[in-house]
């Protein structure tokens, strides 16, 4: 099966994706769980993984931030997800893993929509052939990122549109055409896609078919709630103005509860996608200069 890659930080005991994988008999060697070497939750992760038979990856933590770029303040941790999720890519590179899924730990379910309306919850089966699927789609037409919708995409209202510009929560990667491609204390897998789509590059995610049963953030114990809390909402929504000024403002969102957030003006973002006639052009290896995609500042 795909090989599923999943950060993790002090919830051993609360690993929701993994129960959930488990539970529709998904390949369990192929799952692999990422914590850092300064959390001091080793054994406990082990321990865990013997119950269900998934790998634990310890990466080197001073690693992923020598590396990182946090664009905005450092939380006082020096933690963000997309550095433990930048840090997968090596992995990938020396076990010759060329595709992989990315799920955060706290997954339950999720659900069979059409045009955005629910329909019902889906199946095992199919969570796993829309993950073959979708990993064999951008192989076919050389694709480095792609993602699968979340619930809080929808708001009510009949969705017509087969592809959203948003991927994050459930993110698929070919490492041929993408390396390390995070950045941000916060936000950074937003940091990630739009950062794609301003080098015109193709990407986006389904918004037919399975769509990731959202679950609420920063309430939960461990995971990014701790990070929530050190840097609050004001560092998060500044992460991708700071970035792309010319496409992304901050403003306080009534739909969110007047809460501060960024707000992405798609026309200014990223370059438009000429037809041809054998499409072509949305394969990143269109020019070889230009792939694989980074966000890794260059240091000596």
């Amino acid at each position: 099966m795909l090989p599923c890659f999943i950060p993790s930080y002090h919830r051993e005991e609360n690993l929701k994706t993994i129960k959930f994988l488990s539970k529709i008999n998904y390949e369990m060697k192929d799952v692999y769980v990422f914590i850092d070497n300064e959390a001091g939750d080793e054994n406990e992760y082990r321990k865990t993984a013997e119950e269900y038979g998934f790998n634990v990856v310890v990466f080197d933590i001073e690693e992923a931030r020598r590396r990182f770029d946090y664009v905005h303040r450092a939380s006082k941790s020096r933690r963000s997800a997309g550095q433990a999720r930048n840090m997968f890519f090596d992995y990938a590179k020396k076990h010759n893993i060329e595709r992989y899924v990315v799920m955060d730990d706290d997954t339950q379910q999720f659900q069979f929509r059409i045009k955005g309306k629910y329909v019902k919850t889906a199946s095992g089966e199919t969570v796993k052939y829309i993950f073959e699927m979708v990993a064999d789609m951008m192989e076919r037409h050389k694709i480095g990122l792609f993602g699968i919708s979340q619930t809080g995409d929808f708001y009510g209202s009949i969705y017509n549109k087969i592809l959203r510009n948003k991927v994050m929560n459930t993110t698929f990667y070919d490492t041929r055409f993408i390396y390390r491609g995070e950045r941000g204390v916060q936000d950074d897998d937003t940091s990630q896609f739009v950062g794609v789509l301003n080098e015109g590059f193709f990407t986006g995610s389904l918004a037919d078919g399975i769509t990731l049963q959202q679950t609420l953030s920063a309430t939960s114990k461990g995971g990014l709630t701790d990070l929530y809390n050190e840097c609050k909402l004001y560092n998060k929504a500044m992460v991708t103005p700071i970035q792309y000024p010319s496409a992304i403002y901050a403003e306080k969102q009534v739909m969110n509860g007047n809460r501060l957030h960024h707000r992405i003006r798609y026309r200014y973002l990223a370059p438009k996608l000429l037809k041809s006639k054998d499409r072509s052009n949305i394969a990143w290896d269109t020019y070889e200069e230009d792939y694989p995609f980074t966000n890794e500042p260059k240091r000596d």
